[in-house]
């Protein structure tokens, strides 16, 4: 069955002269190296050779931009994004929309200064940009592409009486407030601890030396601990979560503003984390575990507890707020392995796992639906068999895994056996 076209375009024209960039700088390099001597020779060249040779080069460079702004366009179908650029090398990529995870618009501040912006595709966890695009073909591609996305409408969470993704959109789920993001970067351990690496490095050598040449150190470790923690503010500015067709759509940044769409049916985990500082006003930061990433996705860099407890009813359903409530305490032999034993935890049901860790300076909750552990591994080290104690790790499609830790042998003899039954032994398979 052929594939029908539903939209076709090509880049903006500025886009071969942004691909060109470093051609260009190599360009203007050689030639303002060696600019006396151009300039002591050229005043012998008749004026005409002189205006030929401006003519030819802004010819050649017109030329090569519009050909090359000829050579690049997009084509959306029902089934796939069809992308061709080159000239010499001439390069089609295909991106099928039944593995594409999320489709989000990026404009850095001079491209919406000249009304431009990036959108970038991501699928199995890697990234293709398709830059740049005019803001309203942006948009409009990026209208098309949700609307293909959004066909495949069955989420989990919907199975399990959850609100429907096919008619609940545009809904505003969580908003962050600029002052509470400030708070909660000034709040975590980590800050605290650049804030201090930054201290020491960079300060203490001119306290000591009195020498206003030791604080030269002071420039090599504040980059990045800007990048590490100031940069955060910005980055994350005005961040607002809201219903979309099929999944999640967060929009945040203040120079450089963004859009990442999560969709629900590639949603593996959500992880809840909780510095030690923010448990007194029961904050927590929300990651999701999506098919494909190795690393948890930001979904909210900080929230009440009682949004994030909406979210996950949203997308597992009530019964999820059960399991993650839920405490199951490790044996109190575990705390001759680990001096936090107290704080883990692990419980599981029909549809749900959770696990809990961390006290000191982070604390730590992975909940995720049965059905989507892939992988069961049970681990016991040495100290471990000596207490009679072991771990389970549940490996999802994405994201960091499930970890039960330090728990009776038998109990995670238990979880082993009950967790490979349900998802892996075929009911026709023998059984030994």
């Amino acid at each position: 069955m052929t594939a029908t076209t539903v939209l076709e375009g090509r880049l903006h024209p500025i886009t071969p002269w942004r691909r060109a960039w470093a051609v260009t700088c190599a360009i203007v390099g050689f030639v303002f190296r060696d600019l006396p001597e151009w300039f002591h020779a050229a005043q012998g060249w008749p004026r005409w050779i002189l205006v030929l040779i401006a003519v030819s080069v802004s010819l050649a460079g017109a030329g090569y931009g519009y050909t090359s702004w000829r050579a690049t366009s997009y084509r959306l179908t029902t089934d796939a994004l069809h992308y061709r650029c080159g000239l010499l090398f001439q390069q089609r990529r295909r991106f099928e929309l039944a593995h594409l995870q999320a489709a989000d618009i990026r404009r850095p501040l001079l491209g919406r200064l000249i009304g431009v912006c990036t959108l970038r595709l991501s699928s199995s966890g890697q990234s293709s940009d398709l830059a740049y695009l005019g803001t309203e073909q942006a948009e409009t591609l990026l209208a098309a592409l949700r609307g293909r996305m959004a066909a495949d409408l069955r989420t989990p969470a919907a199975v399990r009486g959850a609100p429907s993704a096919a008619t609940v959109g545009g809904q505003v789920l969580l908003k962050v407030a600029p002052r509470d993001l400030a708070v909660s970067l000034l709040l975590d351990a980590h800050t605290i601890l650049c804030a201090a690496v930054l201290v020491v490095v960079g300060i203490a050598p001119y306290v000591v030396s009195k020498e206003p040449l030791a604080l030269v150190s002071v420039a090599g470790v504040l980059g990045p601990v800007w990048r590490l923690t100031g940069s955060c503010w910005p980055r994350w500015h005005g961040w607002t979560l809201t219903a979309e067709p099929g999944g999640f759509r967060a929009d945040f940044g203040l120079f450089n503003t963004q859009h990442q769409t999560f969709r629900h049916r590639r949603t593996q985990a959500v992880i809840l984390e909780q510095p030690v500082l923010w448990r007194r006003r029961d904050w927590v930061r929300i990651r999701l575990a999506v098919a494909g990433y190795r690393q948890a996705q930001l979904i909210a860099p900080v929230s009440t507890r009682e949004d994030a407890e909406r979210l996950i009813a949203r997308l597992y359903g009530t019964d999820a707020i059960t399991a993650l409530r839920s405490v199951r305490p490790v044996p109190r032999r575990a705390r001759w392995v680990t001096p936090f034993s107290h704080a883990l935890s692990y419980f599981s049901d029909a549809s749900h796992v959770s696990a809990c860790r961390g006290m000191f300076l982070r604390n730590v909750v992975h909940l995720s639906l049965a059905d989507k552990v892939q992988q069961v591994v049970r681990v016991q080290g040495p100290w471990q068999r000596r207490l009679g104690l072991a771990s389970v790790e549940l490996h999802l499609a994405g994201g960091p895994p499930l970890t039960a830790r330090h728990r009776d042998a038998a109990e995670a003899a238990e979880i082993t056996v009950a967790m490979r039954a349900s998802r892996f032994t075929s009911p026709a398979a023998p059984t030994t």
